[in-house]
């Protein structure tokens, strides 16, 4: 069974300064995150999805905007996001 989280705000770095979104160990029990809604996201958010991954390799980041996939592509972990 799917634990599916959709991830519907921001990620930026003035909201992640301002600890606005949970802490890594809040996704233990995630299977997969959906992008698709995820519309304005910047180098710390693509920071912080990196270490979710990175603690949780099975974890499934899925529907990637193309900004995030450009800025993946830029940082070189493009390949942790799902086609």
């Amino acid at each position: 069974m799917s634990n599916c989280l959709l991830l519907d705000h921001d990620l930026l770095l003035a909201d992640l300064s301002k600890q606005a979104h949970p802490s890594i160990s809040h996704y233990q029990t995630i299977t997969e995150i959906d992008l698709s809604q995820l519309h304005n996201i910047d180098s710390a958010g693509v920071a912080y999805l990196v270490q979710i991954k990175t603690h949780y390799p099975t974890l499934l980041l899925m529907n990637a905007s193309a900004k995030l996939k450009v800025l993946a592509e830029l940082y070189g972990v493009e390949t942790l996001f799902e086609k």
